[in-house]
């Protein structure tokens, strides 16, 4: 990954701050850098290293010194002139009426920054029998973010790559739907709202499709297995056991139940909210925070829980702040990935002694839970709900399939249904 190096004095006296990367982010590639006269700027310019994939982003050649800062305030009003793509994403994260929370918007200007303003893409041949080349798209006129300038972005997110483990693998198809669905379609509809453009282009562009967002039963835990991995799980750490028991018997996802306060959980009732949840940021390093927004307007709900999450959550509750974690790290803190991924190894390798040989993962008891339920013939709207999902439509897709029961029920109804008294023809005959 890029970096800003501390401050440098330069001969005039100012500070100078110097973004390096290795080009291509693999091992032994040649070494870059760049100086910049601010630290704004060097944090625009190691953002756009980032999104050509540790490499020097076109439009900014050797001697350059990086881009301009973003303006601190945006404008009460668009420009009188034709705005900018950026100028209108600012514009538009700037309405009063916005009902994302600062932490959301922050976010969002960093995708944009990240993967949208340097991009520079190839649009293909049209009518006129020629490509051309366009951008950087964060200066771009709006008026000239067409159909095709989008749908080569598209392209040009499909074909770049970024480093994992000194490897260089491709965006998921869900990265770039999520850049596209959450910044530049709504940036786009609100500057045809504003009346810069006559339509949102971004309605006719081809998105990726999203493979593996079905779930199969090789790895989910069903029957006999789901009590022997808790069990697993407990005999490795009461932590283990607790988060296996909470996946299992609530369906939350690991960044819920990781955010989870005793404020949060009616133990009488029988009543826990997902009023917050632990989301991961990169700016301007990766750390963790805490967040009131989730996945989707769903995610943050209330939910019925069964006798054993309860009996977990008063027993964890007994120690803690009525406003503080229920599960958190060894030495307190936020549990991050890489601590439970530790923990889990430990529980997987006890899992298999005891004979068992899915590959299961604590999100997989999230499926667990749903499959359990469809099979019990709980509604999908009720499973769709207690997930947290946009819309049952997504429950649909991802577990409709596991529950051919429902089919086979549907079915024998019809069988029955046609199983009539004879006709009086037949009676009279």
């Amino acid at each position: 990954m890029a970096s800003i190096e501390p401050p440098r004095k330069s001969a005039k006296g100012h500070l100078t701050y110097r973004v390096t990367w290795v080009t291509g982010g693999r091992r032994g590639g040649a070494r870059d850098s760049e100086t910049c006269d601010s630290k704004a700027i060097a944090k625009r310019f190691k953002a756009l290293v980032e999104a050509a994939g540790e490499r020097r982003p076109e439009g900014y050649p050797k001697g350059c010194r990086g881009v301009a800062p973003a303006a601190a305030e945006p404008e009460a009003q668009l420009p009188a002139e034709i705005p900018s793509f950026g100028q209108v994403l600012e514009h538009y994260l700037a309405q009063p009426n916005h009902r994302a929370e600062p932490r959301q918007l922050t976010n969002y200007r960093r995708l944009f920054d990240r993967h949208v303003r340097g991009a520079v893409v190839t649009v293909p041949a049209g009518l006129d029998g020629a490509e051309r080349r366009v951008g950087p798209l964060g200066g771009l006129p709006i008026t000239e973010v067409t159909t095709d300038v989008i749908q080569a972005w598209v392209t040009w997110m499909e074909q770049r790559r970024r480093p994992v483990r000194g490897q260089l693998v491709p965006y998921a198809s869900k990265t770039i739907i999520n850049i596209h669905g959450g910044v530049i379609a709504p940036t786009l509809a609100y500057a045809t709202r504003s009346g810069l453009l006559e339509a949102n282009p971004s309605a006719w562009v081809r998105l990726p499709s999203q493979q593996g967002r079905t779930v199969t039963l090789d790895n989910v835990p069903t029957g006999h297995e789901i009590p022997e991995w808790i069990a697993c799980a407990y005999a490795v750490d009461q932590l283990a056991g607790d988060m296996v028991t909470l996946a299992f018997g609530t369906g939350l996802r690991f960044g819920e139940i990781t955010a989870l306060r005793p404020c949060d959980v009616d133990t009488t009732r029988r009543l826990l909210s997902v009023a917050q949840v632990v989301k991961e940021e990169e700016d301007p390093v990766r750390h963790l925070v805490i967040a009131t927004y989730g996945k989707s307007d769903m995610a943050l709900r209330t939910i019925r829980i069964p006798d054993s999450v309860t009996f977990v959550i008063r027993r964890r509750s007994k120690t803690v702040a009525r406003d503080g974690l229920l599960f958190t790290a060894p030495h307190g803190g936020i549990l991050h990935t890489n601590g439970w991924s530790r923990l889990w190894a430990k529980v997987v390798e006890r899992a298999r002694a005891q004979g068992l040989t899915t590959n299961t993962t604590l999100h997989d008891f999230r499926h667990a839970h749903a499959t359990h339920l469809l099979a019990e013939n709980v509604s999908m709207d009720t499973v769709s709900r207690r997930l947290g999902h946009a819309s049952v439509l997504v429950t649909s897709k991802i577990y409709g399939h596991l529950a051919p029961e429902a089919d086979q029920r549907a079915a024998d109804s019809i069988d029955r249904a046609m199983r009539t008294r004879p006709s009086r023809l037949e009676e009279t005959a």
